[in-house]
This record gives structure tokens, sequence and C-alpha cells, in this order.
């Protein structure tokens, strides 16, 4: 029998198969076969969910939605009647279910998605993710991250031109939950910093840059950031080296290259 099911899922997922592999010479037809086969003596979730894969990427949405309501409660179920909704194209209907099974990469690439032209409808996506993780203890890491996120999508909205004095206290917020939930990641206090730094709250801008190199000495993002603040204060030299420790560590990384751009045209006659 496992032998049979080896057969089958090598020719189903055929297309998946590395070139001139022996799955890759067999025919998909024989997999859906062998599948159908199996389904009707000894039913099982992992053929249904493979089988329903199968016809939704014929377009036969309805077969693929017979398999899914056969499907346990779950992630698989879910995601596979997401599939289905948004081949119809109810995008709203598919993120719901993306939603119920925490679904995190096709929502994350969602958000990427949207954050470009459409700030706000990220965000508010964003923060339905951080709701819905937030119900679980399963997912710290990812939660942290999508606190992250909000912080990266509320200041990316301020730079669309929306209302500053909605959005900055909600990247603040986020930046700083995202900190205190994971207090030694490096990105997430590199976060809570150039907020500070835009706004111009410049100590505060200067402390979480400390932590950052405190977290990490060699992140060239937190020694190019200390610079920038000393450079902002006047005191050129003080930028200087902190531009030359930053250099050492990353001298390709945005925040160099743009920190270098700055004392060099500060330091012009």
């Amino acid at each position: 029998m496992l032998g049979i099911v080896q057969i089958g899922s090598d020719a189903l997922l055929a297309r998946a198969a590395v070139p001139a592999s022996l799955p890759r010479m067999l025919p998909p037809r024989l997999g859906r076969a062998i599948y159908r086969a199996i389904d009707r003596v000894a039913p099982a979730p992992f053929v249904a969910r493979e089988l329903g894969r199968e016809a939704l990427r014929h377009g036969d949405l309805a077969s693929a939605e017979r398999y899914a309501v056969t499907l346990p409660a779950g992630g698989a179920r879910d995601a596979l009647f997401a599939s289905i909704e948004r081949t119809r194209g109810d995008e709203a209907l598919a993120i719901e279910y993306e939603l119920a099974g925490i679904d995190l990469p096709r929502l994350l690439a969602r958000i990427d998605t949207l954050e470009a032209k459409h700030p706000r409808a990220a965000y508010t996506l964003a923060a339905r993710v951080r709701a819905r993780l937030a119900t679980t203890t399963t997912h710290p890491d990812a939660l942290a991250n999508i606190l992250w996120r909000c912080g990266t999508i509320a200041t990316s909205a301020v730079y669309h031109g929306h209302r500053p004095e909605l959005w900055n206290p909600r990247a603040r917020r986020a930046f700083l939950a995202a900190a205190r939930m994971a207090p030694y990641d490096n990105n997430y206090a590199l976060g809570v910093a150039a907020y500070y730094y835009r706004m111009h709250e410049n100590a505060r801008a200067q402390r979480w840059y400390r932590r950052v190199i405190s977290i990490n000495p060699s992140s060239a993002n937190g020694w190019s950031g200390l610079g920038s603040i000393a450079l902002r204060a006047g005191d050129l030299a003080a930028a200087r080296r902190f531009l030359a420790t930053a250099r050492r560590y990353d001298p390709n990384a945005g925040s160099v290259r743009i920190l270098a751009r700055r004392i060099a045209a500060q330091a012009r006659p």
C-alpha cells in the first residue's frame, strides 16, 4: 500500500520533480487515478487535500470544493478553501480563510503586495493578522514580526502623504511593542531607533541606536545611526568616527552611504 501511495504521490507532484528524474517521467493522470482509488477505498485527509489541489490546478472548482469539505477543520482545509475563493475572484473571503488557518506566508505576501500602493489596506490586514496571532500562544515570533510590520506600514503611510498625526503614533506603538516582545532582536530595536530619529527625538534615538549595537556590535545601521545623530548635533568629527566604524562592518549598507553623502555635503567648503 505504501508503495502505491508513493508512486501516486510521485506522479501527482511530477511537475515539481527534478528534470530527468523518475517522478518527472510519470504521467500526472496516473497519480490522479491512484489517489482517486485510495479515496474510494480508504479515504484520508492527505489524499483529499492533494486531489482538491489537483482539481483546482485544472480549474475544476466544484470538485476542489467537494474534496475540501471532507477535510477535518484546520489549516489544510482553510488553505484549500482560500485557494478556491481566490480562484473565484473573492479575495476578501480568501483572506478570511487564511486568517482562520493562520496561513502566514500567504497573508504576509498579500500585505507586501498591498503596501506599495495601498498602505492603509495593508495596515488593516496586518492589524487583523496581529489580532489573530494574539489569540494563540503558538506564534510568539510571528506576533513580534507582524507588530514590526505594522510599524513599517504606518511609516510608509506617512511617506505616502497620509495624516502623520494619525499614523506616527501607530508606528511608535507597533515598533515599541515588537521590541518589548523580542528585546534581543536587532531589527526591532532598529525600528524604534529609526522612528525616533525621523521624529527628531534625538536623545531617545541615540539610546535606541546604542541598544542596537549592544545587541549586535557589528550593526552598520546602528553605528551609522549614531553618526547621523552626531551630524545632526553638529559634531562632524564624531560623525566621521561612527561612519568609519560602520564602514568596517558593511560599507555597502544604505544607511552608511547616506551618512557618507551627508558628511561630504556638510564638510564641503
